[in-house]
């Protein structure tokens, strides 16, 4: 089983449209987590699923509610509060709002999957010294079995090394 923290992007993405994303959320061979915010986050962007889709508002909360009770584990936020203020401190100038989601990576010490470049870019820039950030191709080369040092290695070609 492979833990990681996912953040509100992958999950939108899953939600709005099929393909690569959705297929690997779904996986049964995951164990995902996330922060009290997605669902708050999920809330806020229901009119934007809304146009992108064609469900009904029913059906928006529906898979929302489906998500957040059977695919992804909640954790309250007291759990990782102390992590969270860590992360708005190395998130101060990529995107503090998503100190949640890497603060919650960094209390359960495993990956972040994220769609966000510039979460990335600071991981890797950072030698993932704080957290470990990876994209839908790092979670599947985890998922094949590859080490995460392979996956660092290849989120390092992909991404950069000079972000910091």
């Amino acid at each position: 089983m492979l833990t990681l923290v996912v953040d509100t992007n992958i999950v939108f993405s899953a939600i709005i449209k099929p393909g690569r994303i959705r297929e690997i959320l779904f996986r049964s061979s995951l164990d995902l987590y996330a922060p009290e915010e997605l669902a708050l986050e999920l809330e806020i962007l229901e009119p934007k699923i809304l146009r992108y889709t064609k469900l009904s508002p029913a059906e928006v909360r529906m898979v929302r509610e489906t998500i957040l009770s059977h695919i992804v584990t909640i954790v309250p936020r007291k759990d990782y509060l102390e992590s969270a203020k860590k992360a708005y401190t190395l998130l101060k100038d990529v995107d503090p709002k998503d100190a949640p989601f890497v603060g919650l990576a960094m209390f359960l010490g495993v990956p972040l999957w994220t769609g966000d470049k510039g979460i990335i870019e600071l991981s890797v820039g950072t030698g993932f010294k704080h957290f470990v950030a990876v994209d839908a191709e790092g979670v599947e080369m985890l998922l094949e079995g590859k080490s995460l040092r392979e996956v660092k290695g290849r989120m390092r070609e992909k991404y950069g090394e000079s972000v910091i």
